[in-house]
């Protein structure tokens, strides 16, 4: 357990800094906010995620009323939720000393329509832009090296970004729920990362990262060669009604086809080792699966809310399935494997129908 100290703090004016520079808390109401660069001779360096009275603060976290603020050029770094659920802010100016964007800066800031960030920023956190829901423009600088998971789940009115040379990771579920995103550029010096059709790889075209779920093709075959399908690649395609997978294809990420609604049949290869949790969560209209004898484990809610699926075949007799995996309706469906299997014993044990493969 991490040992928590009590901070010194010096309060002024509303704005609570600790003597590590860090704003901790701001306790205004005003909705138009110039943080200064120094209180009581304290000059503020972060802003963010501190401790106060035994308890992690961030600093403007859930205030409703803040529409603008300007951050001082003493500051290097904006914390973990530092503006979390600020649903008013509409204008913030961040300046060229601040490096670092953490962990859901700016998650829930549904009034936000554009930023600017600056071109010093390295790395952009987990979640950090998620929710922004009125984003529209947003401008990645050549110095970000790195995006987090999810850091731009579900603004649903980007339309259009830019990802830049210098960019070599890019986590999971970046742009999960981006229903209105039409065009990722990538920049052509861009070591990492390619953009084929409108689909997002990695260059090798290994790994297939984000299929934008505004396409309207309805059917799509992942080429040869894709080895992996990242976690939420096809997070919310609710057009796709089919999807072919190559020989090549080992890894299903976890989501990777979540709220696919549209999806009906689909037939894993027989090169799949290994499907994430909640893969299939959510494709409501998916009739019928086959899980081929390389798998080894069905991890936890691969098949939540798959309300139409009828039949699942699985072909490995010692396949690992999760306990807290429910398979569907057990009224509806039928689970096909060997007698004498893990599965036949899952099945039994959790009162789903049994049929045993010839």
């Amino acid at each position: 357990m991490r040992n928590i100290k009590r901070e010194e703090v010096v309060e002024e004016n509303g704005f609570v800094v600790n003597t590590k520079g860090v704003l901790i808390e701001y306790r205004g109401f005003d909705k138009y906010v110039t943080i200064p660069r120094e209180i009581n001779g304290i000059t503020i360096t972060s802003i963010g995620d501190g401790i106060l009275d035994f308890m992690w603060m961030y600093a403007f976290c859930d205030h409703e009323n803040l529409v603008s603020i300007m951050i001082p050029d003493s500051v290097t770094s904006i914390g973990n939720a530092a503006f979390e659920e600020c649903s008013s802010l509409t204008d913030i100016i961040i300046p060229d000393s601040v490096t670092v964007i953490g962990d859901n800066v700016f998650e829930g800031c549904s009034s936000l329509i554009t930023i600017a960030i600056p071109n010093s920023i390295s790395s952009i956190g987990n979640f950090a832009f998620s929710g922004c829901s009125n984003l529209t423009s947003i401008t990645i600088p050549n110095s970000v090296t790195s995006i987090g998971n999810f850091a731009f789940e579900a603004c649903i009115s980007l339309t259009d970004i830019t990802i830049p040379n210098n960019v070599i990771s890019i986590g999971k579920g970046v742009f999960s729920k981006c229903f209105g995103l039409r065009n990722i550029i990538i920049e052509e010096e861009n070591i990492t990362f390619i953009n084929i059709d409108g689909v997002l790889f990695n260059k090798q075209q290994h790994s297939l990262l984000f299929y934008p779920p505004i396409k309207s093709d309805v059917s799509y075959v992942v080429s040869d060669g894709v080895i992996s399908i990242e976690d939420y690649a096809f997070d919310n395609c609710r057009k796709l009604r089919s999807i072919v997978l190559p020989d090549t294809v080992t890894i299903i990420g976890k989501g990777a086809f979540h709220e696919c609604l549209s999806l009906k049949d689909m037939t894993i290869p027989a090169s799949v080792t290994m499907i994430g949790a909640y893969a299939f969560e959510g494709c409501s209209n998916l009739r019928s699966i086959t899980i081929p004898v390389n798998v080894t484990s069905i991890k936890h809610y691969t098949f939540w809310e798959c309300y139409s699926l009828e039949s699942i075949f699985i072909y490995n007799d010692n396949i690992d399935i999760d306990e807290m995996n429910l398979l569907g309706d057990r009224e509806k469906i039928v689970i096909y494997a060997h007698e004498g299997s893990t599965t036949e014993e899952y099945a039994r044990r959790k009162g789903y129908k049994f049929c045993p493969l010839i």
